[in-house]
Parts: structure tokens; C-alpha cells; sequence
């Protein structure tokens, strides 16, 4: 959308009188992340205007662009992109890579490839930020900010998101849903574990689980006993919902629980199963920064994830 100003205003007020069902607050966010483009104004990158004060001169234009979700139309990136606007991009992460840090030759991380794509495509004008991490080993969601704005915003907000994953665990759990709660603690070899009372160091984690099917072998689907007997399941597909999120929270509350996750050696997964943790981060929904709407993502489980031991084992 185009303006054409008529007389000296702020910026705010030309954008009040084009848009008088709008309120302060969401006029003055759509500023703030960068939506409104003035032509005439050589001094900022682009023309972008991020103050709601500044002083828009008579005959002078202002350009509005809309929120909306798109698909990317610049050089492809080197990453799967889930979702896209003008605050926020959602990527694919597989597992091995690194969420945060800087890409080298020999290390990845999704921040790197993201921060790097996002500085060419827009020729230096935006970058990532981080709003939160997925263990080296977990695939699934992850989630950018174009915006120190939209980053606070989404991490001030961060117990309104509600964050699901798959997992694939050994065995059957002891019910078909439960909590698991506890303080975990990090020793000198990084390896995360459960203590039962607060001591320094330690955090709180609480990980919710609804039983889904079981498997034995090559995926092949087999009725569950949940009562402790015998049963010819030798995995079980759970689905996790995260209330906190701690490093490798799910990890050790499933094996605390006897069920570790297939592939997961580091917290008691079988080591004669393919040494790919069977982790996804699925599905994802937030409040949005800017739009006064949630957001909802969601993958869908990759072939051969159940399938251990077949030939399109995961």
C-alpha cells in the first residue's frame, strides 16, 4: 500500500489517518519491525523508518508492507524453510547440527547458515537471532528471529508456546500418559541427570508423555501390554510435550522412566540400533510479534523413523 502525504506529520500520525481502525500499539510495531518504507528518506537503509516520531514531509510517500507468510523467491538457502514473514523464519533442523554458533568447515550450526543467508538476501539489512535451541542430536523446529524486537518479545512469551516432539523409545511405558518431574544437573562430562532435591547447579524439568502405538522390529505394528507383562513390542512411539526446557531434558526423563530413546547411547539406548536418536521436534505454535495471532507449525514424521532395522531405517 502507497500514501501519498499531504501535509507535515509523524509518521505515526500519517499511518493513524490511513489506518483509523488500527490501535497506537500495533501501528507503532509495524514501525518498530520495519514494515514502513519511505522512498524520499536517502538517509535510512532502504528507506526503511523505524520511529514512530519521525517527521514525514508534504508530497512525500509511504509504503506499507503487509504480513504474510511466503515462500522465499530469493537464491535458494542451503536449509529447508518452514515459515517465513517479516519477523520470523522457521527452518528444518536434521540432526548432527549444531543450532547456535558460527559455521566453520568443520562445524555447522543452523544460526550460521540462517544469519548467513538472511545478510545476503537482504544485503546486510537483517540477521538472525536466536530464540531457542534443539540438541546437536534432535531433528525437528527451529525457530529465528529477524529482530532483536521479535526475539524479546518471543522469549518473554516463551511459557505461551506450546512445543511437541515424537520419540521413540525402548519398551512400553509403565501408562499410556504421565509427568515426569525433576531437578537435572550437568557434570564435568556434560552428561545431564536427575537429582532429587535443589542443589546449585541444578534445574527444574517437567516433561509430559502420551503413549501412541508400539513396534517390534521393521516398523511392524504390535498390540502393547501396559501392565508390566510380557509383550512382543520391543519399541513405543511417544508423544512429548515440553512444560520447561532444559538441555537434554527429554533425553534423560525417558530414560529415568526405563524407555530410553532408540539410537540415544549417551542416556542407555541399545548400541546395536542405528546411532541416530529417534527425536523430533514436530510441531511448534507461539504467539506472532507483530500480527495479534498465534502461529502453528508442523512436520511431518519422516519416513523409516519407526522402522528400525529395515532398509529405509530412519
Amino acid at each position: 500500500m502507497r500514501i501519498e502525504v499531504k501535509k507535515p506529520a509523524s509518521l505515526l500520525e500519517v499511518l493513524q489517518s490511513a489506518f483509523p481502525e488500527s490501535s497506537r500499539t500495533h501501528l507503532k510495531k509495524m514501525i518498530r519491525y520495519g514494515c514502513i518504507r519511505v522512498p524520499e528518506c536517502v538517509t535510512m537503509p532502504g528507506g526503511v523508518v523505524r520511529q514512530a516520531e519521525y517527521l514525514i514531509k508534504a508530497g512525500w510517500h509511504v509504503e506499507v508492507r503487509k504480513y504474510q507468510e511466503r515462500e522465499a523467491v530469493r537464491e535458494r538457502p542451503p536449509f529447508k524453510i518452514l515459515f517465513e514473514d517479516d519477523s520470523i523464519l522457521a527452518v528444518y533442523k536434521p540432526a548432527g547440527i549444531l543450532s547456535s554458533g558460527r559455521t566453520t568447515e568443520k562445524v555447522r550450526s543452523m544460526f550460521g547458515m540462517v544469519n548467513s543467508y538472511l545478510q545476503k538476501s537482504t544485503r546486510g539489512m537483517q540477521r538472525a537471532y536466536t530464540v531457542h535451541r534443539l540438541d546437536r542430536e534432535v531433528s525437528g523446529i527451529l525457530l529465528f528471529a529477524k529482530s532483536e524486537e521479535a526475539k524479546f518479545f518471543l522469549q518473554d512469551h516463551w511459557t505461551e508456546v506450546d512445543k511437541y516432539y515424537y520419540a521413540l523409545v525402548h519398551g512400553i511405558p509403565p501408562a499410556k500418559s504421565g509427568t515426569m518431574q525433576s531437578w537435572l544437573k550437568e557434570n564435568a562430562r556434560q552428561v545431564v541427570y536427575s537429582v532429587k532435591n535443589e542443589v546449585p547447579g541444578a534445574k527444574w524439568a517437567v516433561t509430559h508423555y502420551r503413549y501412541m502405538e508400539s513396534f517390534a522390529w521393521n516398523g511392524q505394528k504390535v498390540a502393547p501390554v501396559l501392565d508390566g507383562t510380557s509383550s512382543t513390542a520391543l519399541f513405543s512411539l511417544l508423544r512429548i510435550r515440553l512444560e520447561t526446557g532444559r538441555k537434554n531434558q527429554i533425553r534423560v526423563h525417558l530414560s529415568d522412566m526405563g524407555c530410553p530413546i532408540v539410537g540415544d547411547r549417551k542416556y542407555g539406548g541399545d548400541d546395536k540400533v542405528k546411532r541416530t536418536i529417534r527425536l523430533l521436534a514436530y510441531s511448534i505454535s507461539f504467539p506472532h510479534p507483530v500480527q495479534q495471532r498465534r502461529v502453528h507449525i508442523e512436520i511431518p514424521m519422516p519416513d523409516g523413523f519407526v522402522h528400525i532395522g529395515s532398509t529405509n531405517e530412519y
